[in-house]
């Protein structure tokens, strides 16, 4: 009987260990620790000049994102052959799960409703039926208690579950959920943020919310599955930092770690780009946020970046797909179902959102198309998290053979289009990158075809002439 693929903590700090045992992934010093001592730890791969960071689980109960950068790397080292041409242009570092704490604390939970022995069929069946109920509560006004249905889903699992080897993590978690009682009872399967209850991604000097914080505001999500949470103190998800131990704004560890790597490598004019996967929507956040008067970006550099940035996000997507079959018209849904490309602006609120500024060709990925954190997207292993894992092992492979000449397309049209007066809107820009794009993947597919043909050819040639 096959046992459920959950990758509790030991589980996914095993399989890295594993893999990079082999030799070809190499492990090196972890970025940092953590405020409790988690190793964030940090493996490279690859001889080129340029360099790609990959992370998951800047959201500790984004599972599935260490689940498929751990995927990637394992597919690498034991398929190295399929990966030359990447490995001979970049070296690729990998920091699995950049919020331990925050996964630790998730996967704990998990653990106690889907033991690691459970079966694979039981537990899709549980997080199937665990994804309906957190869609219901996507809608539904406040429930009794104000509890959700995906809280009570995991009732009478609190801070015990964290092993007693991290007893200083389950003391601080415990401290947390009695010093702010208004916090859901059953919360930490979505707990997000670090054992601090800090989330990474809102851990921004530009965050806004940080201002009515210190206000003394309370602020409480808007979507509706967690109206009943308040970010203005620690907690679960989306707090900035905590007032009551600082008074100020602090970076946290995890957000450091993950700030030095780039700005390391940008300094030394290395950092090709930097993919940045979470868990579910389907999508690719791409188009740099409206900067801080602070960071002094001028337009025509948001510009460049905002080129660069949708033509790196058309690449990846091209291989994308949340669906397989053939339709109802005889095309494949893999051709009909890439994942979206987000293209609205935004102010720079997250940490994120200040990388994609300062840095080139970031993308942030939404992995699941299936919602509902941490366990749905396991809820339909042959469909959505086939397709999930798959097509993004296709996009991740197919990016980085073609990523050189994508960039070299980029910076032509910028230069172009900077000696026009008027040089369009986004929307007109980006509709002139597609038409771009098709045309380069028409060229690209047809040169693979002819390679593929001929490569048949010798194939059948020499047999012949065995």
């Amino acid at each position: 009987m096959v046992k459920n693929n959950i990758l509790d903590y030991e589980q996914a700090e095993d399989k890295m260990q594993s893999i990079a045992q082999n030799g070809i992934i190499k492990e090196l010093e972890p970025l940092a620790s953590t405020t409790f001592g988690l190793p964030i730890r940090h493996f490279t791969v690859g001889n080129g000049s340029k360099d790609i960071v990959i992370t998951g689980t800047t959201h500790g109960s984004e599972i599935i994102s260490a689940d498929f950068v751990i995927k990637l790397m394992d597919d690498i080292d034991k398929n190295t052959t399929n990966w030359e041409q990447v490995l001979d242009n970049f070296k690729i570092h990998f920091v699995p799960i950049l919020n331990p704490e925050g996964y630790l604390i998730s996967t704990s939970a998990i653990r106690k409703l889907i033991p690691e022995d459970m079966p694979q069929d039981e537990a899709e069946k549980i997080c199937k039926e665990y994804y309906k109920i957190y869609r219901s509560d996507t809608t539904d006004p406040d429930l009794e208690n104000n509890l959700k249905r995906h809280q009570t889903f995991f009732e009478g699992i609190d801070y015990n579950c964290i092993p007693d080897k991290y007893e200083r993590i389950k003391n601080k978690v415990k401290d947390i959920l009695e010093k702010y009682p208004d916090l859901p009872k059953w919360c930490l399967h979505i707990w997000s943020s670090n054992a601090n209850g800090i989330d990474i991604q809102a851990n921004s000097k530009f965050n806004p919310q940080i201002k009515q914080i210190l206000n003394g505001e309370s602020l409480y999500m808007k979507p509706v599955r967690f109206n009943n949470i308040d970010v203005s103190h620690p907690g679960p998800l989306n707090c900035p930092f905590d007032k009551d131990s600082t008074g100020e704004f602090k970076i946290e560890p995890e957000t450091q770690a993950i700030s030095n790597l780039l700005e390391e490598l940008h300094s030394q004019d290395k950092l090709f780009a930097y993919l940045n996967y979470h868990s579910t929507g389907g999508m690719i956040f791409q188009r740099p946020a409206t900067p801080p008067e602070e960071l002094n970006i001028s337009q025509d550099d948001i510009a460049k970046k905002e080129i660069q940035n949708y033509m790196f996000a058309r690449l990846y997507s091209h291989k994308t797909y949340k669906n397989r079959g053939i339709d109802e018209d005889g095309i494949d849904k893999k051709e009909k179902t890439p994942y979206t490309i987000q293209k609205g602006k935004e102010n720079t609120t997250s940490s994120n959102d200040l990388f994609r500024l300062l840095y080139p060709q970031d993308l942030l990925i939404e992995l699941s198309p299936m919602g509902g954190n941490p366990i749905a997207p396991y809820g339909d292993l042959d469909g959505n998290y086939a397709n999930s894992i798959n097509s993004n092992l296709d996009a991740v492979k197919h990016t980085l053979k073609t990523a050189g000449s994508i960039k070299m397309i980029s910076e032509n049209f910028y230069k172009n289009i900077q000696c026009l007066k008027d040089k369009g809107d986004y929307e007109q820009v980006t509709s002139a990158l597609d038409m771009i794009y098709n045309e380069f993947s028409r060229r690209f597919n047809t040169n693979e075809t002819v390679k593929t043909n001929n490569l048949n050819r010798k194939d059948t040639s020499e047999e012949n002439e065995r």
